[in-house]
């Protein structure tokens, strides 16, 4: 059985060297860990040692600016190590990537226009050219031979090298829009998504047509010719700000959240589109559409996935309910193939206010995904059920305390006037060289320090 690992950040300051802090729930232990410094970013990578652990990029400052450093954390033997101290204070972005074609993803760093891997305490040039940024394609992780990145009117795919260097193995054009600024014309690109699974395929958009269709570019990493597939919004509707690129049955699909009118009680529809290609240019409606309970001001996450067991995908949509978001509901839609879904979902809720949570990914290891969900100053991990009237089980799993927790962000909805900002995750989760997971919730963060809580199913 694959191992599975979570990992939590809080504040409480710890003397160094970190006394580690350990507990139990059956089969997952909990240590607890201090960092020297502040979360950047993190990504799943090979360490020095062969195993798999976690590159985390930390600045020395709060506001995550100036100097940089690169730390690796063996989940195994819960041991950090740095990587590299000094980085330039523009470095903002970690990746995993197989430099060495040994298929090993050693850790990689990146600040605008060039990549450096640790080397002796330092760093090393990789590779240098204008635009690059390795947080410029949503939804890429460790495992592919190449390392994408977007910029204006280009998506390049970064390969191995003579050298341990990195080079371009493709270079695909995206789509350009011209706006007329007082201080000239800015040119900008839509942003970029790798879809889940194989083959892999990019998805440049959505883009906004007028006020009802939508523009998305797929491009193959096959180099076949890239296409355009247009969706088309209800009369009077206009697409918020959550969207996703997902396979259905092995089909690219757009899921996207939108609304009619703005106002304290109105409430985000749910639109679920075919991505396939259109050269009329009039757009397709919707294969799945609903109302749903989510306020315009909080997140909607939509996920694909055999919920019941059955061998197809459902639907799944995950967010806070209510004009505060003190519960947290879950919907898994039913699937009846060929992109339909019985539209009365099977339904839990949880009536707490949740930080933030993590829904699909198979923490227990009976096929069926799970909910970790992040209440307070606790991490829980509901399982899911396949049959029955609810998705999840009623009880937690385990339950493991998040020391320094932050509070939760109290919004006045009374004020609202539209749509919130993008969501800040507190949680996400982090694919591991060789199939193994791990989330990290992101806790508060003061006196120069962070400290984070790993959880490890043994």
């Amino acid at each position: 059985m694959k191992k599975i690992f979570f990992l939590l950040l809080s504040a409480t300051a710890l003397a160094q060297p970190p006394n580690v802090r350990t507990a139990r729930a059956g089969p997952y232990e909990a240590a607890t860990v201090s960092l020297p410094g502040f979360l950047v970013q993190a990504a799943g990578v090979t360490g020095p040692g062969g195993r798999p652990g976690v590159a985390l990029l930390l600045a020395n400052q709060k506001d995550l600016k100036g100097p940089k450093s690169l730390w690796l954390f063996d989940p195994e033997r819960h041991a950090l190590e740095r990587l590299a101290a000094g980085l330039h204070e523009e470095v903002n972005a970690v990746a995993g990537f197989d430099l060495d074609g040994n298929g090993a993803p050693a850790p990689v760093v990146s600040m605008p226009g060039v990549i450096f891997a640790p080397a002796g305490g330092r760093a090393r040039e990789v590779m240098e050219s204008q635009a690059i940024d390795l947080r410029s394609v949503a939804g890429s992780g460790p495992g592919r031979p190449w390392i994408p990145v977007a910029h204006t009117g280009v998506l390049e795919l970064l390969a191995s090298g003579p050298g341990g260097t990195l080079a371009r193995k493709a270079s695909f054009p995206l789509p350009v829009r011209a706006e007329r600024q007082r201080w000239g014309v800015r040119l900008s690109s839509p942003p970029v998504s790798l879809l889940p699974g194989d083959p892999p395929l990019f998805a440049a958009g959505p883009e906004a047509e007028g006020r009802r269709r939508l523009k998305t570019v797929l491009q193959p990493a096959d180099g076949t010719a890239a296409f355009e597939a247009w969706s088309l919004l209800p009369a009077g509707e206009r697409m918020v700000g959550d969207y996703a690129y997902l396979r259905l049955d092995g089909a690219p699909v757009l899921a996207v959240a939108s609304f009619e009118k703005i106002g304290v009680f109105a409430k985000k529809r749910f639109r679920l589109f075919p991505l396939n290609r259109d050269r009329s240019r009039k757009g397709s409606p919707p294969a799945f559409a609903t109302e749903t309970d989510c306020p315009l001001w909080f997140p909607l996450d939509a996920t694909v996935a055999d919920v019941d067991g059955d061998g197809r995908q459902d639907l799944v949509l995950a967010h806070p309910n209510g004009l505060r978001g003190k519960e947290l509901l879950v919907s898994a839609y039913h699937g009846l193939g060929n992109g339909k879904f019985d539209p009365n979902p099977r339904r839990w809720k949880l009536g707490e206010a949740v930080t933030d949570w993590s829904y699909g990914a198979d923490w227990t290891g009976d096929g069926l995904p799970d909910l970790l969900v992040y209440v307070g100053d606790h991490l829980l991990l509901y399982p899911g059920e396949a049959k029955g009237s609810r998705p999840l089980a009623g009880k937690a799993l385990w339950s493991f305390p998040v020391p320094g927790a932050p509070k939760r962000e109290q919004r006045n909805d009374e004020d609202a006037e539209g749509p919130g900002p993008e969501r800040e995750r507190s949680l996400e989760l982090l694919e591991l060289p060789g199939g193994g997971k791990i989330a990290f919730a992101k806790g508060a963060q003061g006196d120069g320090r962070t400290v984070l809580t790993f959880v490890e199913r043994r």
